[in-house]
């Protein structure tokens, strides 16, 4: 056999050996690890050129349709781009097709005129521009108004405010007796 037939088969056998190895690294690398890996990720999401929220993070992993975020802050904006409401969060995660965002784990968010609300879970829905809860929630506005309750559907704005399960809540405000 001649010197190039030989660099040939020497050739393919470095070959399967490396297609081998790689299938053998393959299968020992766990399922779960990221496509990608992000440090200080910063995402804007905009409708005709305005900015709608952005979403920040110390850490992404990227998968599939799914990035995975640690230490996540979501601003959010209003028509003329003026920042009003603010929410955190230890970690969360994005689709990249729906744009839609589950948060989790202390979740807190800020409003302009102050309001807070705390709760373990959210859910961004981004094409109805609802903020989703099944977990318990509390709010507390800027006013001194609290209220209470497990499962939740408001605007980022936290200005509606509906309660799906049982509720509970206080308020300075006093009512004028109507008798007099």
């Amino acid at each position: 056999m001649n010197r190039l037939g030989k660099l040939s088969i020497l050739f393919l056998m470095l070959s399967f050996s490396f297609y081998a190895c790689e299938k053998e690294v393959e299968e020992r690398l766990p399922k779960d690890m990221p496509k990608i890996t992000l440090e200080k990720l910063c995402l804007t999401e905009t409708k005709s050129g305005k900015r709608l929220w952005t979403l920040s993070a110390a850490r992404a992993g990227v998968y599939d349709e799914i990035i995975k975020v640690d230490e996540v802050e979501v601003r959010f904006y209003d028509e003329e781009e003026s920042e009003f409401s603010v929410l955190n969060a230890p970690r969360g995660e994005l689709n990249t097709k729906t744009h839609n965002i589950f948060v989790e784990d202390s979740v807190v968010v800020f409003t302009d005129d102050s309001t807070k609300l705390y709760t373990q879970s959210l859910f961004w829905l981004n094409d109805s521009a609802k903020i989703l809860s099944d977990a318990y929630v509390k709010i507390i506005k800027g006013d001194g108004t609290v209220i209470e309750g497990r499962g939740l559907r408001t605007d980022p704005r936290l200005s509606r405010i509906e309660i799906i399960g049982d509720t509970k809540g206080a308020s300075p405000i006093e009512l004028p007796d109507i008798r007099k």
